[in-house]
């Protein structure tokens, strides 16, 4: 790999992934001073602030997009009107994608205890399936 790939991966890493320098130079095998030059150098401060705020405005249009979309569904709702599968799939998309709700899942996730069933949930089963009752 030569420098020139070198500095368009590091580019890539510090602007898009917002990987730290430290990080990069580990990654790639660069000095800090190469790094450090190159990010003064090409202004990578810079695009990341205006990648981030890019991201953050992207973000904005997507929600307010669901939201037409949610609005949509519930006034097809309150008026009984079947809503097309396609406007559906096209939320469920949106909001899965959306970084607060992918947040939110990863964060119930690892709150989650796993679930088990107890032995009266046993029971339960086996009296609605099978008809076994247990005195």
């Amino acid at each position: 790999m030569t420098k020139l790939d070198k500095l368009s991966q590091a580019e890539q890493m510090y602007i898009y992934e917002n990987q730290p320098l430290d990080l990069i130079g580990k990654k790639l095998d660069l000095s800090r001073r190469t790094l450090f030059y190159w990010k003064k150098e090409y202004e990578w401060d810079k695009k990341r602030f205006e990648n981030g705020r890019e991201q953050e405005l992207f973000n904005r249009e997507l929600i307010n997009f669901a939201q037409k979309i949610m609005d949509k569904i519930s006034n097809d709702i309150d008026n009984n009107q079947q809503t097309p599968q396609a406007e559906m799939y096209s939320l469920m998309n949106i909001l899965k994608n959306l970084p607060q709700v992918k947040q939110h899942i990863i964060e119930t996730k690892q709150n989650q205890k796993p679930k088990t069933l107890s032995p009266e949930h046993f029971k339960q089963i086996e009296k609605e399936l099978f008809g076994i009752e247990y005195e």
